[in-house]
């Protein structure tokens, strides 16, 4: 196998875990749909993954196939990502004409350990422990979000409450960072098998350019190379170069690429 599949592979296999946190799924014909009516509004966790088509002529029967099985459960099908190693490419054409966006993100694997400098004036500390200064920056991201896509107050509480469940997960180590006492972002180290992924790294706006998002890769960092972890990798969206460029900082290689469709609208609370 080469390195590009294990990395691509490594982070599908745990975006698989991460979705499974919450919700539970069902294997269809051409994919697994994971879903929550729990969390009906989140797209993170209604989903149509690891999608297999043989041809484009395979296309509308695997969408009707989703769409008409998420309806049967009340909610909304979110995202589709198809399996590894499959790509075709009038699925985009197909889906963007149904609402949904392509999204393509590059995977990172770790190559190399960097010794790194942190600002002094930023503590992290684990989350189980910080609940409330945790919530604070996932109110934060939730407003944010909601912002951008005119959603309700119902959909933010949601998005907030499904980010404090995800803390009673022992397998996935959520940090906040603080800065003169202030909730300033947040960052986990999730293990799944013999790797772990750096995920969901998040700085206030109000904190931005303080060293945060740096303090939190070093802690996270040293907690997987105190555990021994060998395979770290993590993943970025290409539309944002920043964040690849900070990964690179720290010690990470571009390794592949995976694609996604996201719903133009990804949550709704009316």
């Amino acid at each position: 196998m080469t390195r590009e599949r294990s990395t691509v592979g490594s982070l599908l296999r745990s975006t698989q875990a991460y979705c499974q946190q919450l919700c539970e799924k069902q294997t269809l014909d051409h994919g697994i749909a994971f879903y929550s009516s729990r969390y009906p509004f989140l797209s993170e966790v209604n989903q149509f993954r690891e999608v297999v088509i043989e041809n484009a002529a395979d296309i509308p029967a695997a969408f009707d196939e989703a769409e008409r099985w998420f309806l049967q459960q009340g909610l909304i099908c979110q995202r589709w990502a198809p399996a590894m190693g499959e790509a075709i490419p009038e699925l985009s054409d197909f889906l963007g004409k149904r609402g949904y966006e392509r999204r393509r993100f590059t995977a990172l694997v770790l190559t190399a350990w960097v010794e790194l400098a942190t600002s002094p004036g930023v503590r992290v500390l684990h989350a189980r422990a910080m609940r409330a200064a945790f919530r604070q920056t996932c109110d934060d991201r939730a407003s944010t979000i909601a912002s951008a896509t005119e959603d309700s107050p119902a959909s933010r509480e949601m998005l907030v409450q499904a980010h404090d469940e995800r803390l009673n997960d022992p397998s996935f180590d959520m940090f906040v960072a603080l800065v003169d006492k202030q909730p300033a972002g947040h960052g986990a180290l999730y293990q799944v098998g013999d790797c772990a992924r750096i995920m969901d790294v998040s700085v206030l706006a109000s904190f931005a350019g303080r060293g945060v998002d740096q303090a939190i890769l070093a802690h996270v960092l040293a907690l997987a190379k105190r555990l021994a972890i060998r395979h770290i990798v993590a993943q970025v969206d290409e539309a944002e170069p920043a964040q690849r460029v900070l990964f690179a900082s720290v010690g990470f290689t571009p390794d592949g690429v995976i694609e996604e469709f996201h719903r133009a609208r990804p949550i709704s609370g009316r």
